[in-house]
């Protein structure tokens, strides 16, 4: 096994937040666990970073803040379990909120469909941010891994090649906000039967795009009279709860049906650093891919992005026939945590990532560059986003890093949308456009995970439920109390791999 070489970690953000014997310091706990709680101790922490518990001593002798700290994810800073989401992290940080598109993604015989399969995958793999709030997980552990699956129905398409979602339909609820969430830290949302309104997932459903719309207007706010308030509860479930929605896939075989598997590793505490796997056997997909994130504080946002071992995601197509053994390789774009100042959190993505395909057949390859348009912090976010897919060698195609620069007449086809609403795509010449993936109509889909007594020690449930099972009774102290165990537990077994020579 190749040995991984880990990048310099910035000095002052190691040592900043450590107290005289090397462990982290902590910030007290947070009143009621409630958001203003939280945010009080927040912005305490943003503007002076000696808000942490008193009498502990800091190694910085000058009166420092976050506010310019290249790496925030460095900072040895261990904070109350009140401020925290009851979610471990490797669960938390993981792309296939809609496994259902993943396991489509090698289902088209050309090259150019097999893209845009890539492509829904690419904007659906965040859906958490779209449909639950931001939120803050527990760091990971060196050692520990999350494993689950899901059982779903692959993506279908309907004879226009656009989306018909068979699983986990979204029902918009009332005073939904537009944006940020709905207001609770759940992985779900309630899911109409198809005699009430939702999809049919029989085959003779998807024959048809005006079925298809048809059965899409019928996807509004219901009115407070008719709402169902057991389906508002499921909708805002509580903190870190997942649960399936009545009837998520409604009419749909079980020999429709296909499972995706994920399993991660942490194989690096500081800088934090997992490594992942999804695989579709039964599609013959999988996906590999290195995660390490950088946070910097760019008041009045955090600004995060891929740390230097992150590389994206490399999907492969394994199965026999069209397409087997192309690769590709999507980027992360940069984010930003914005609405700080009003205590009501959003995200947003700025840059430009791309999708680079390599392997197969095919002697000249389509790429895509995506570029998420800039946000102003005082006005309402628009999440806009466009896009090219264009045609080129492997030496060329990866020259071009902006929109602009690819020659038009390498270009295939146009995107443009909004990540949080809808994405749309063109040929070149052609005026009419096509859904490329409504995520209005998508809800989270549940993870299928073992029971805890069937984990083993080292997995996240299992690791982290001393502080879940606190946290969900809201019992800050002793949540507080387990994650420290959990945490000097940690710095025991580093130290005596150190002392061992061991990484």
């Amino acid at each position: 096994m190749s040995t991984m070489t880990l990048p310099p970690i910035d000095p002052l953000a190691s040592q900043a937040f450590v107290d005289e014997a090397g462990a982290p310091a902590t910030l007290p706990d947070v009143g009621d666990g409630g958001e203003q709680s939280k945010l009080k101790v927040l912005m305490g922490l943003l503007k002076n970073p000696r808000a942490a518990r008193p009498g502990c001593t800091l190694r910085l002798e000058t009166d420092s803040r976050l506010v310019g700290v290249k790496d925030v994810a460095t900072l040895r800073l261990s904070l109350p379990a009140s401020l925290l989401e009851p979610i471990p992290n490797l669960e938390y940080w993981q792309y296939a909120d809609r496994a259902d598109v993943f396991a489509a993604i090698g289902d088209a015989d050309d090259e150019f469909g097999r893209m845009l399969g890539v492509l829904r995958f690419l904007f659906s793999k965040d859906l958490k941010f779209v449909r639950a709030r931001l939120g803050k997980p527990y760091n990971s552990a060196l050692g520990e891994h999350f494993r689950c699956a899901w059982r779903v129905p692959p993506l279908h398409l309907d004879k226009r090649g656009e989306p018909i979602v068979r699983t986990h339909i979204h029902v918009p609820l009332p005073n939904e906000p537009a944006y940020g969430g709905q207001g609770g830290s759940g992985w779900s949302t309630p899911v109409l039967a198809p005699e009430n309104g939702g999809f049919s997932s029989e085959v003779s459903s998807l024959k048809s795009s005006p079925g298809l719309m048809a059965r899409k207007d019928k996807l509004t706010a219901p009115s407070q009279a008719s709402f169902d308030m057991s389906a508002l509860r499921q909708a805002i479930p509580g903190p870190g709860d997942e649960i399936l929605p009545r009837e998520p896939d409604a009419g749909v075989k079980d020999s429709e049906k296909t499972t995706v598997v994920f399993l991660c590793e942490q194989t690096s505490h500081h800088p934090p650093v997992s490594t992942y796997y999804y695989g579709c056997p039964e599609k013959g997909i999988e996906a590999v891919g290195v995660d390490q994130i950088v946070a910097k504080v760019s008041f009045p946002s955090i600004r995060l992005g891929p740390g230097p071992q992150n590389k994206g995601i490399f999907i492969r197509i394994t199965r026999p026939g069209p397409g087997q053994g192309e690769e590709y390789q999507i980027t992360h774009p940069d984010a930003q945590v914005n609405g700080i100042l009003k205590g009501s959190y959003y995200g947003t993505m700025s840059d430009v990532v791309s999708v680079t395909v390599r392997g197969g057949e095919e002697k000249t390859k389509l790429r895509t560059l995506i570029e998420y348009k800039e946000e102003s912090w005082l006005g309402k976010p628009r999440f806009a986003l466009e896009g090219v897919i264009y045609r080129s060698t492997e030496e060329e195609g990866e020259e071009y890093k902006k929109i602009k620069s690819v020659p038009s007449d390498k270009v295939v086809a146009h995107l443009e949308g909004n990540w949080m609403r809808q994405i749309k795509y063109r040929m070149k010449g052609e005026k009419e456009w096509k859904i490329l993936l409504n995520l209005d109509e998508l809800a989270l889909i549940p993870k299928l995970v073992r029971p805890l007594s069937e984990q083993d020690a080292q997995e996240s449930r299992k690791l982290w439920d001393p502080v879940t099972s606190n946290l969900i009774a809201k019992n800050w102290g002793e949540a507080t109390k387990q994650k420290q165990v959990i945490e000097q537990r940690q710095r025991d077994k580093a130290a005596a791999m150190k002392a061992k020579g061991e990484t």
